[in-house]
């Protein structure tokens, strides 16, 4: 199997993304960049995907519909999502956080090396890519078309678990059929990196005043980045959340990705109420705008 992937091969694989469907090329803008003390956190645009109800299967009744219908889609989908990389910098140094699609996904996509450029980064000048985790939508972009690695002084940094999970061909073997094209692109990203790879455990510094936050369940080595200089916060908390249409209010609604989706569900309610009671800033992969959460009846909001 190629790493592009078919609409065929997406379709029999519960949908990746279905990339017959058309979806607007802009939606509402990130903002930024984020001052974080001295930390300048840029978001980056890699694209949008269409996703569907049957993506968050819970999302597919009445309630799911209510929601869709409210914020001005149809009432069955799709809704717009986006796919953000971070370039983070501080001083001279420059880091990413996830890579986007790079042409994984096929069209649409592939958008972060120019986002880049228009920071003035080359991706040679990138010294670390922190991955929340292995997913092809966060680590394609790692990959040029040839599965060569395009960020060529790059070091990984990935959580142990994360590594083992998508290295083990048991695991391949019993993945459920829509996680089958995510096995392709993980390892062969990490064919493309071989000497560098960095596996951190628990919350592990990333570099001062960055820490890795683990957030199993969505991937058993799913994390976050929390960075900190002085009283300034930002959470950066990967795939805590596909759609904050959906999940904010229903946080027990889970994707069809999720490896362990009730490990997924307790990690999203623990940060979701942790990021509440600290009043962290927080953005993510899919969130189209970085705020603080709140808590509305027995699920949240982002304001």
């Amino acid at each position: 199997m190629s790493l592009h992937l078919s609409r065929r091969n997406l379709l029999a694989a519960s949908a990746l993304v279905p990339l017959g469907l058309h979806v607007p090329a802009v939606a509402a803008p990130l903002g930024g960049p984020y001052r974080v003390g001295a930390f300048t956190v840029t978001p980056l645009r890699d694209g949008l995907f269409p996703l569907e109800p049957s993506m968050i299967p819970a999302a597919e009744g009445q309630a799911g519909q209510a929601l869709l219908k409210g914020a001005g889609f149809p009432a069955t989908g799709p809704s717009p999502e986006p796919v953000n990389a971070f370039l983070i910098r501080r001083g001279g140094r420059h880091w990413l956080l996830d890579a986007g699609c790079g042409t994984v996904l096929g069209p649409g996509f592939d958008r972060v090396t120019a986002a880049l450029a228009a920071e003035g980064v080359r991706p040679d000048q990138v010294e670390t890519v922190w991955l929340s985790h292995l997913h092809a939508d966060h680590a394609g972009g790692l990959l040029t078309p040839r599965r060569l690695a395009r960020f060529a002084n790059a070091e990984l940094v990935l959580q142990e678990r994360e590594v083992a999970y998508w290295s083990d061909a048991g695991a391949r073997a019993s993945a459920p059929a829509a996680l089958s094209p995510m096995f392709e692109t993980a390892q062969a990203v990490l064919a493309a990196y071989p000497d560098r790879i960095r596996r951190v455990s628990g919350e592990a510094e990333l570099a001062p005043g960055v820490h890795a936050l683990p957030l199993p369940g969505h991937t058993p080595g799913h994390m976050g980045v929390l960075i900190a200089d002085g009283p300034e916060r930002l959470l950066i908390w990967g795939d805590i959340i596909h759609s904050r249409l959906l999940q904010l209010p229903h946080p027990d609604w889970t994707v069809i990705w999720d490896t362990d989706p009730a490990e997924a569900i307790a990690t999203r309610r623990r940060i979701l109420d942790r990021a509440a009671t600290e009043d962290l800033s927080v953005t993510g992969m899919h969130l189209a705008a970085r705020g603080r959460i709140g808590r509305s009846g027995a699920g949240y909001v982002l304001i």
